[in-house]
Formats: C-alpha cells, sequence, structure tokens
C-alpha cells in the first residue's frame, strides 16, 4: 500500500489543487491528512465558505480511487465537525477522531488535540495530562472560542476550561484502547512530539508534546503522521522523520508555494519519501 502523508494545506488555498495533482503523479492508494485543512488566510470565522469546495476535492481524490483520511487541527473552525461527519457518512473520507477507521485492512487512528499556544482559538487545545496544564505564558490576546453563530466569544477561566477537558494524555490512552493491533497502526496526531526535533519553531522554541511522546514510547505504534509546525523541517537540517523504537514519526513540514508530503511505501516494511527534502 502506497500512502501520501501531509498536513496543514490550510497554509496556501491552492494546496488542495496541488495535492489532486501529487495523487495522480504519485498514484496513491490513501490520502492521510493530519489537521489543518480549512483555509488560514481568509480567518477562521469564513472557513465555512470552503466547504462546497471541500467536498468537490474529495469527489475528484474519489475518482482518482484515492482513500482520504483525515483529522482537523487548531487553525479549523469547530463548526466544520458536523460536515465532517456528513462527508464520512457520505463515503467521501474517513473522519474518526479518537477513533479507529480500517483503511485497506489498515487500522487509521486520529487524535486532533495540542497543548496550549500563543494564539487566541483555544478550541482544539488541551492539557498535556491532568497534572501539567502546560499553559503558554506568551498570549496575544484573551483566550477564545467560537459559539454557535460563529462568533468568538472569551473563555473566562481558561485555567479551569483546559483543566475540565479531556486531555492530551487522556485521549490517546482512550483511543489507543480501541485500537485491535497497535503495533501495525498508523496514528494522526497534529502536534507534534516532544524530543525528536520535529517541533522546531523558526524563533528556536521546541513545542512538541511531551504526552504524544509518552504515548509513541509507550504503545510504539507503526507510524505517526503530524504537522502543525509548518516550518520545523527549514530549521532542523530538513529532518522529516525520526524513528523512535519501532515507530516512524513523520513531520513534513508545509512551507512555500509547493505541496510538502511524504510517500510512505508499506509494500516491504516501511519506506518514506519526502517531496522536497530528498531531492534537495
Amino acid at each position: 500500500m502506497k500512502i501520501l502523508a501531509t498536513s496543514d494545506l490550510h497554509q496556501m488555498n491552492n494546496k488542495w489543487k496541488l495535492l489532486i495533482s501529487a495523487v495522480e503523479k504519485e498514484k496513491v492508494d490513501v490520502v492521510a491528512i493530519a489537521g489543518d485543512i480549512f483555509p488560514k488566510d481568509v480567518g477562521i470565522q469564513k472557513q465555512i465558505s470552503f466547504t462546497p469546495h471541500f467536498r468537490k476535492y474529495l469527489e475528484r481524490l474519489a475518482e482518482l480511487n484515492t482513500k482520504v483520511v483525515l483529522n482537523l487541527g487548531n487553525d479549523d473552525n469547530q463548526l466544520v465537525i458536523p460536515l465532517m461527519y456528513t462527508l464520512h457518512n457520505d463515503g467521501l473520507c474517513y473522519y474518526k477522531p479518537e477513533d479507529v477507521a480500517i483503511v485497506n485492512d489498515i487500522e487509521f487512528a486520529s487524535m486532533p488535540y495540542v497543548p496550549d499556544h500563543p494564539f487566541g482559538y483555544k478550541f482544539w487545545c488541551r492539557a498535556e495530562s491532568k497534572n501539567n496544564l502546560r499553559i503558554d505564558p506568551k498570549q496575544y490576546c484573551e483566550p477564545l472560542i467560537i459559539d454557535k453563530t460563529n462568533k468568538f466569544v472569551i473563555i473566562e477561566n481558561y485555567q479551569s476550561y483546559l483543566y475540565n477537558q479531556k486531555s492530551i494524555e487522556e485521549s490517546l490512552e482512550e483511543t489507543a484502547s480501541k485500537v485491535k493491533n497497535i503495533q501495525k497502526s498508523i496514528w494522526l496526531i497534529h502536534v507534534p512530539p516532544a524530543h525528536m526535533n520535529l517541533d522546531v519553531c523558526a524563533h528556536g522554541a521546541k513545542v512538541g508534546s511531551q504526552a504524544v511522546y509518552d504515548f509513541i514510547k509507550k504503545y510504539q505504534p507503526m507510524i505517526t503522521i503530524h504537522g502543525h509546525i509548518h516550518e520545523s523541517p527549514e530549521y532542523n537540517g530538513h529532518k522529516y522523520f525520526h524513528k523512535e523504537g519501532n515507530t516512524y514519526c513523520i513531520q513534513g513540514g508545509q512551507v512555500t508555494a509547493r505541496l510538502f508530503y511524504t510517500i510512505i511505501d508499506l509494500d516491504n516494511g516501511v519506506s518514506l519519501k519526502h517531496s522536497y527534502y530528498d531531492s534537495i
């Protein structure tokens, strides 16, 4: 089986068109997208207007006999969640957050949450664990969430809000309990793990998740696919994957006008090839 792994298509509007071209070129069986899929430049509240275009892109991928497994990310408007389930029920994609989808006999699991960050929109932010809220000391504005009318509202007590939400650790453990053969599973986890240099920001900070790292060390899934920190491979020496024990952890980045993706070939073990970093 051949998989095209990518993330953060919100970086530029034409990334979805480039994805269609890449699938036509690479002739993959599955596209796996690890979050942040709706255009960022129009603003989070206007992402709803992209939904008809999104459906058309998925219909085109279906015409190419390519299955799509995807996750949402921290810059995706929470009000698109019902649409995602509709697209899943229509057979255009597999959207099963904190659950398992079986695609070509492989178990794909997903976890969309990220640790806190400085940006205002907090719907997808979660504590690492109940003992580690990990609130970023730098905040650009008040913590915000979107209400049912698609308007931003302030989270009055953010510390309490985080504590009362399911943590990243809890989400991973709950999802892992649904996987039958975790050593052969593939995970879509938007935030990269800590301690692997897949989380390097342009200003040098490393912002990966300790809970994700601990989960990988403990369970050793076959592959984890990440995103979130678009620029990381540009600041870590073009590193787009890390092998932790038996697990291949992939974070291919998403910068410039080209589409960044990683081809995963499972026909003879696991082999990886990046669309850009393996050719420079």
